[in-house]
Formats: structure tokens, sequence, C-alpha cells
């Protein structure tokens, strides 16, 4: 008999989308993200939900809102609806402050994309000061976070 892979579903939240990735044994196998979802935190809890049952995670990661860096009041809101899911729940449920390791998101992203060549199709171009953010950027964050509760491979 095999032992079941150790499923983790971390969650992340910026300006105008969530995303979750998740992960076996410390390696991304899939992603998922919501533009709609980011707009109020009943949305976002109800897509964490979807989800959790979705694909049935061990632990689930989420960024802590009360040291969340550079978040607004709705995502401060949505952290808080995403730890809160994670407390009714009878996984593993770890918020973790988030770390900054590179000078912006694309750095980050970029070094992710190296690191796991699956992903870097993935990897959004620079935005412009102008430009709007690319819609990748929350799932390397969300895997940002997996990393910070130390569950990479």
């Amino acid at each position: 008999m095999t032992a079941r892979k150790q499923r983790v579903l971390a969650v992340a939240a910026r300006t105008k989308r969530i995303a979750c990735i998740i992960l076996e044994d410390g390696m991304p196998v899939t992603w998922d993200a919501a533009g709609k979802k980011a707009k109020s935190p009943e949305k976002a809890a109800r897509k964490l939900r979807d989800w959790i049952t979705e694909h049935k995670p061990d632990v689930l990661v989420s960024e802590n809102p009360d040291s969340a860096a550079r978040k607004g009041k709705r995502q401060i809101a949505i952290l808080k609806a995403f730890q809160s899911v994670g407390e009714d729940l009878p996984i593993r449920n770890l918020v973790v402050s988030r770390e900054r390791r590179f000078a912006n998101v694309y750095e980050e992203a970029s070094a992710f994309g190296e690191q796991f060549p699956d992903l870097a199709g993935l990897v959004p171009k620079h935005a412009k000061p102008w430009e709007s953010e690319g819609h990748n950027v929350v799932c390397f964050e969300a895997l940002a976070l997996a990393r910070d509760a130390e569950l990479l491979g």
C-alpha cells in the first residue's frame, strides 16, 4: 500500500484577484485564479471552500492578515476570511507571514519559474508603472506563501 502524498492548498489575495496553488509532496501540480471572487470576503471565502472541496488538501496555507504588508482594506478582510475558513476545517491551517526575498514580485515569479520549469510559462512580464500587473502574479504569491511555510520541495 502506498502512502498518500501530502496535498497543500496555498491561497493568496491581491488587488483584483485571488488564487490557489496545489502542491503534492512539495511540488506544484495545479493552480487556479479568480477575479470576481476577490470583490468581497464572502465571495472569496466561498471560492476557497470550493477549491478545498475540489482538491481535498491536508494543509491550507494563507497569509497572516495581521502582518500583511502592502495590502489594502479589502485584501486584509479577504485574508481574515481565509483564516476563518481554515479554522473551521479538520485540516492543518497555516497562517504565515509573507517574507519579501526579492526586489519585486516579477523577480520572485521568475525565480520560481526557474525552480519549477513547468511554471515558466506562467511567469508574468514586468509591468510598466502605468500598466496593470500580470494576472498570474497572485499565483506566484500563493507559491511564496507555501515556501514561507516551508512546504516546497
